[in-house]
Order: structure tokens, then sequence, then C-alpha cells
């Protein structure tokens, strides 16, 4: 879903050309996207974030939960990390800068249906930092240390001392760095894993 119509046709040429994907319909604005997805079933479905008649991001949350088997990647300019980290709370299964080369699309899509959160590089640091203690930063593994142990996340919020906000924050970057899908996701594997 993409209202640049130069920007969709190269997309649309770069699908064309792994030979893996069949486009089954292209949409310029919210309207009737739904009713198209349920009449075309699309497994994967490419979402800009600044659409002529809506935001993105306020339709992602919507499309996964009326197509949960449905993949939503954000395909977008914005490159900050408020945005970012919003489009993962909302659900997106990736988040790819229009500014990446256009020939890897097609390989992060397939990633994307693999199950894998699919990422631009600058925002993939978050994901690929090494193991071990440099991975989590302090909040994080006080964080990571009180979910493990059962804590509840009213409990986590008083004894952290931070702000709602912050917690979210500390919460959506797990998620990304441990690849959840969820909160629950998110604290099965927390309890299943050993951290340093």
């Amino acid at each position: 879903m993409e209202d640049n119509l130069l920007i969709r046709t190269a997309v649309k040429r770069s699908l064309e050309s792994t030979e893996d994907f069949e486009l089954v319909g292209e949409w310029d604005d919210a309207l009737g996207l739904g009713k198209q997805i349920s009449l075309n079933r699309p497994d994967i479905l490419l979402l800009d974030l600044r659409l002529r008649d809506s935001n993105g991001l306020d339709l992602l949350p919507e499309l996964k939960k009326n197509y949960p088997s449905m993949k939503v990647v954000v395909y977008t300019m914005k490159e900050d990390m408020p945005t970012f980290l919003a489009a993962v709370k909302a659900g997106a299964d990736g988040y790819i800068l229009k500014s990446d080369n256009p020939l890897s699309l097609g390989s992060s899509l397939n990633l994307a249906l693999d199950g894998k959160f699919v990422t631009s590089r600058q925002f993939s640091q978050i994901q690929k930092r090494a193991s071990g203690d440099d991975k989590f930063n302090p909040l994080e593994k006080a964080v990571l240390q009180q979910l493990k142990s059962g804590t509840a996340l009213s409990k986590v919020l008083e004894e952290a001392s931070v702000s709602k906000e912050q917690l979210e924050e500390v919460l959506m970057s797990l998620k990304v760095k441990l690849e959840a899908k969820s909160y629950p996701d998110l604290v099965r594997i927390i309890k299943e894993k050993t951290f340093a």
C-alpha cells in the first residue's frame, strides 16, 4: 500500500524480478483496502506510513487484528526511532526504509514470511548487537530480571523508577532484540533464556 505511483511501480518491478512473489493488488489509499485483502488474501502487505487518506500506523493494529496470518511490513521514509518503536508496538512484522537498496526488498520480504522481523540496517543494530553483557543496557537488564522472576508490570514500573512511557520503550526494545511478536511471547522468551 503506497500512495506514490513512482515508488509503487519501482516496488512492483523489484518484486516481479524475484519470481518469489505474485502481486495480488496495489492500493494508494485505505478506502477499500480491507475488502481487497478479504478477496485476495495476500500473505504479506507492504505498508507505507504516509497515505493520502490515512496514517499507516493507525491502520496497522486493525490489519493485524483482522488478518492475523498476514505479515505487514512497514515501507517508509521515516527514519526516526519513535516511529520505528510505534510500528513495532502496533504489530509490524518489519520496518524497511525506502532509501534501502530496492534489490534487497524481495529477500527481506521472504524473511518476514518466514517469521523473522526484518528491518533496515540503522534499526537492525537494536537486534543484532553482540550477545553478552553489551546486548542490553542496565535498565533493560533490570527489567529482564524482574520479568524472568515473574514480577508484574505494575511492580516493574514501580521498582525500576521509570515512567510508563520509558517502560514501554524498554519493552519495545526488548521485543525487537529478542525477536518477540507480542508481550506474552516476550515473557515466554525471557523465561526460557538465560541472560548474563
